[in-house]
């Protein structure tokens, strides 16, 4: 089973991300894939030294953004690299690990355990982590299988146009705030779709993840991704089957964002690329330390030194530690749980 990765320009997280698989995933005679959108090079040399198996794959967007990220500052475009992806599952394994470089595996999987059940039952997505947020895992019952669990989805909605009207694009006459009067749309009854439906963090069916992206014009949307999944699952008379590992085996990280979206929102006023910048050059001079601290999230006294050895007056571990607790509240305020 082939392992995809998601990365971008930050090399130290990447490194707990291998370092993890290396040691915890069992049973895999699949590619690892790094799929990079922007990590300067001489980083990316490291990590190939560290991890000489690994394959890195760059997008058509790598050269375009290492004029940026390389001095730590934003690209001038947003462009997403969607097709870049695709074509990266459409040549993967029938069914493929899709994860990103600030996640790390935190127990031992077996890869053939998995696949057998999956493919056994149809299933077309397991979850290996959902941060501890079980709302995401809504079901109406569960069958226990060896290695994964499989889940019956408990979805408000199945029919596509209706799905459209009340979660995803219909949003006229203040509609929508009428719906969620009568408790028809609420917060619970569609984070349920992601019980069909995920970023990454899973192992995916092929033809089911390349599926989930129809009509995507290059942008990142997920509630056409979700609509896509209910058009899926109508078409095929709800035949297909989801389910999520026996437990929780993937964490992610909140040190970091890999760029600045959202960033009006949080405390802190942090510049991420700078910030990345100043980690990965701690990173690659081997003066940041991430894997001691395994399988916790990297030591908050480990960045607080990289902080303040660099000196910069716009960069303080006060202002970080405010960044870090606003990012966390955006999770937490859906129901998961950081610290578990």
């Amino acid at each position: 089973m082939d392992i995809l990765i998601k990365s971008y320009n930050r090399p130290y997280y990447l490194d707990r991300c291998l370092y993890s698989i290396q040691k915890h995933v069992c049973n895999n005679d699949g590619k690892i894939i790094i799929l990079d959108d922007g990590t300067p090079q001489k980083y990316l040399d490291k990590i190939q030294e560290k991890f000489p198996l690994v394959i890195i794959k760059k997008s058509e967007f790598y050269q375009e953004k290492i004029k940026y990220t390389s001095i730590g500052k934003q690209p001038e475009k947003y462009k997403i690299p969607i097709d870049f992806w695709l074509n990266a599952a459409k040549n993967a394994s029938d069914n493929f690990i899709l994860i990103e470089d600030d996640t790390w595996f935190t127990d031992k999987v077996n890869l053939i355990n998995i696949e057998e059940e999956m493919v056994e039952n149809n299933v077309m997505m397991t979850k290996l982590y959902w941060v501890g947020n079980n709302v995401i895992n809504q079901n109406k019952e569960e069958t226990n299988l060896k290695d994964i669990v499989l889940l019956k989805p408990k979805l408000s909605i199945t029919i596509p146009f209706l799905y459209n009207f009340v979660f995803y694009k219909f949003d006229k006459f203040k509609i929508r705030k009428t719906l969620r009067l009568f408790k028809i749309h609420t917060d619970e009854k569609h984070l349920a779709y992601y019980t069909i439906y995920a970023v990454a963090g899973m192992i995916f069916n092929k033809n089911y993840f390349i599926s989930l992206w129809d009509n995507h014009e290059n942008k990142i949307d997920e509630g056409l991704q979700l609509y896509n999944a209910v058009k899926k699952l109508k078409k095929t008379k709800g035949k297909l089957k989801f389910a999520r590992y026996k437990k929780e085996v993937l964490r992610t990280g909140f040190v970091s964002s890999a760029t600045n979206q959202h960033k009006e929102n949080f405390e802190g006023n942090i510049d991420m690329f700078q910030f990345n910048k100043l980690l990965n050059e701690a990173w690659y001079s081997a003066e940041f330390e991430v894997i001691n601290s395994l399988p916790n999230e990297i030591e908050e006294n480990e960045v607080v030194k990289v902080i303040q050895s660099s000196g910069k007056e716009n960069m303080t571990p006060k202002n970080w530690i405010l960044w870090k607790n606003a990012f966390k509240q955006r999770y937490v305020s859906i129901g998961c749980k950081i610290d578990y």
